[in-house]
């Protein structure tokens, strides 16, 4: 069967490798589509959707933008998005800056605990933007903690020491946004903060209503159980069904990129099925903003 993986991290946001090398990498592991997803950001998407040229594998741009609802935290996942749109760009241009500002206020905390850590130290892509993660490498370097997980688990996870909320917009306001650019909304890992899926059916009218287009139910992180639930909902509401790795680095230990037999894997039937959606979309779109077609005369029919 063919492999996909429609949701990975480049250094544009807390990834590890350049939106290139991702296709590279997608390349070496033989996955037939891959989507990139930098959180809150689209600026490594020219990089990428140019990274595949005379390339047998199938790129589409995305985004995750992460969002709050009354019910929790909300990640949701933007596929064949316009990245040149006006409004996404404002929106997502406060969202950074607010990013930014969380940083400087983690690295505040981080110096009144006694480690020195510079926001120079960060390093990560120009015109990229620094999260927790970039933090928690820094952590590893100047020897502060062991390791990656370590530097969350004690001074970057929410309640540990240095922790700051993030900025974030509503859920609904982040489907609609993602909509009016042209792309599908996806809802990002429903049962990483909602494991027995109690909220969800509730949620997901609501969701649905606003421009949802599909749930992401191939995650590593999902169980058997909840798998077949989501599959169960995602019929339901008409849902598409997508899914990805969430990648961000190649770990010894870690999930790679496309999954594996043991963390479960994306199959291509998901990225056709998500393309025709936006084939859909965009003759839809088409046929609203021509609504009189002409004749060969040239006239209005």
């Amino acid at each position: 069967m063919n492999w996909i993986d429609l949701h990975t991290h480049s250094t544009f946001s807390d990834g590890a490798l350049t939106p290139s090398e991702l296709v590279d990498l997608a390349l070496q592991r033989g996955l037939q589509a891959l989507a990139l997803t930098d959180h809150d950001t689209v600026a490594g998407l020219p990089d990428f959707l140019a990274a595949a040229t005379d390339k047998p594998i199938q790129l589409i741009g995305g985004i995750e933008i992460s969002a709050w609802h009354k019910l929790g935290s909300l990640h949701i996942l933007g596929y064949g998005l316009n990245h040149s749109d006006a409004a996404l760009g404002r929106t997502l241009a406060e969202l950074q800056q607010a990013r930014h500002q969380r940083n400087l206020d983690i690295l505040t905390r981080l110096n009144d605990l006694g480690i020195e850590i510079d926001y120079f130290d960060l390093q990560h892509q120009e015109n990229g933007q620094v999260g927790r993660p970039h933090i928690a490498r820094a952590l590893v370097r100047k020897g502060v903690v062991n390791g990656f997980q370590e530097a969350f688990y004690r001074y970057l996870r929410r309640g540990s020491a240095a922790y700051v909320n993030s900025a974030r917009i509503h859920a609904l306001d982040a489907i609609r946004l993602i909509s009016a650019a042209g792309g599908a909304p996806v809802l990002a890992h429903p049962a990483v903060n909602d494991a027995g899926l109690n909220h969800l059916p509730e949620l997901l009218p609501e969701l649905r209503r606003a421009g949802l287009a599909g749930l992401e139910i191939h995650y590593p992180a999902h169980n058997h159980k909840q798998h077949q639930q989501l599959l169960r909902l995602a019929a339901q509401h008409r849902l598409l069904v997508t899914g990805g790795t969430d990648f961000h680095e190649p770990m010894a230990n870690g999930v790679p990129l496309g999954g594996n037999c043991r963390s479960g894997r994306t199959p291509y039937a998901c990225y056709q099925e998500l393309r025709d959606f936006l084939d859909l979309q965009e003759q839809n779109h088409t046929s609203l903003a021509n609504p009189h077609p002409q004749n060969l005369s040239g006239e209005k029919a």
